[in-house]
């Protein structure tokens, strides 16, 4: 899998280590999760958009269409069409999916606010909503 590795495509992930580590692909994990490799620690592990301090040109558009093709299904009714634009459950879901771009994360079940209760998106990382940070 080693010599699978496109040294054009680096990132920085200083929670890891000062090095260049490199995208290698879909971990298959979870929603927006990216399988790459620490040169410096031999290792390979999984990353999210948000987690990434720097990359190349490459890896932005690596990324940025690795997401696109990542994105969970839209809501369906009970009949299993998509809800209409319009509706509440589309446009949580078009609010998610905007920030999912933005993060790289997605949380599958349904959340509520632990300060406020209202509802989160799915691409919110935290557990309070943005009323409710300090």
């Amino acid at each position: 899998m080693k010599s699978d590795i496109d040294f054009h495509m680096w990132f920085t992930f200083e929670e890891h280590c000062q090095g260049k580590h490199y995208i290698v692909g879909n971990p298959h994990t979870f929603h927006g999760r990216i399988l790459a490799y620490c040169s410096e620690k031999d290792v390979f592990f999984n990353v999210s958009l948000s987690e990434i301090n720097e990359m190349s040109l490459q890896t932005k558009y690596w990324i940025k269409g690795y997401l696109s093709g990542n994105e969970p299904s839209p809501p369906v009714d009970e009949e299993g069409d998509v809800f209409p634009p319009a509706h509440v459950a589309n446009i949580h879901y078009e609010n998610s999916i905007s920030l999912f771009h933005k993060t790289g994360s997605w949380y599958s079940g349904e959340r509520n606010c632990t300060v406020c209760g209202t509802k989160l998106l799915h691409s919110w990382i935290g557990i309070e909503c943005e009323d409710c940070i300090d």
